[in-house]
């Protein structure tokens, strides 16, 4: 199996990317939010998606496999940043489920924020995910928040710059 190709999304794959997410949010929270929010048609979230794509200040990562998005990361800038946190923000990071487990998300994580600092929020139910992000230097910050789209607890997690050194080793 051929690893998956990253590339930079085009207001053109706004569509794909948006049947995407809702295929990954099926995925991961299907049976713990409410039914309503994960089957909202494909075509309610495409301009939503367009216009994240088109920002100067966001990033939009998409990772394909024989002609098929398989994961998808976007990053913005706070302007002005949020209140402590770095101006980095780490938005969206999913994965279709058969593409879990192989460094992809690794790999995407790299493409949004690469050794920045950054923060996110976590859903508290989302313990794969929680895992991920403190391997790779992330820690929760703050309270617990309720997210007003889901209902569900969710916490915000940040890292700090992560530098180079001699070796190529990564220290933070």
């Amino acid at each position: 199996m051929t690893a998956p190709r990253l590339a930079t999304a085009r207001v053109e794959d706004a569509a794909a990317v948006a049947a995407f997410q809702t295929l990954a949010w099926q995925q991961a929270y299907r049976g713990m939010v409410d039914e309503a929010l994960l089957d909202v048609p494909v075509a309610d979230r495409v301009d939503r998606w367009a216009e994240r794509i088109r920002s100067a200040s966001r990033t939009v990562t998409i990772a394909w496999m024989g002609g098929a998005i398989v994961g998808v990361a976007s990053a913005s800038e706070d302007d002005p940043p949020l209140c402590g946190l770095p101006p980095r923000e780490l938005n969206t990071l999913y994965l279709r489920r058969d593409a879990q487990g192989a460094g992809l998300g690794s790999r995407l994580l790299a493409a949004a924020i690469g050794d920045d600092a950054a923060h996110l929020l976590v859903f508290e139910i989302n313990e794969r995910a929680q895992r991920f992000y403190e391997r790779h230097g992330f820690s929760p910050a703050g309270e617990t928040l309720l997210d007003p789209g889901t209902g569900l607890a969710e916490r915000r997690w940040v890292r700090p710059a992560r530098a180079v050194d001699r070796r190529g080793a990564l220290e933070s």
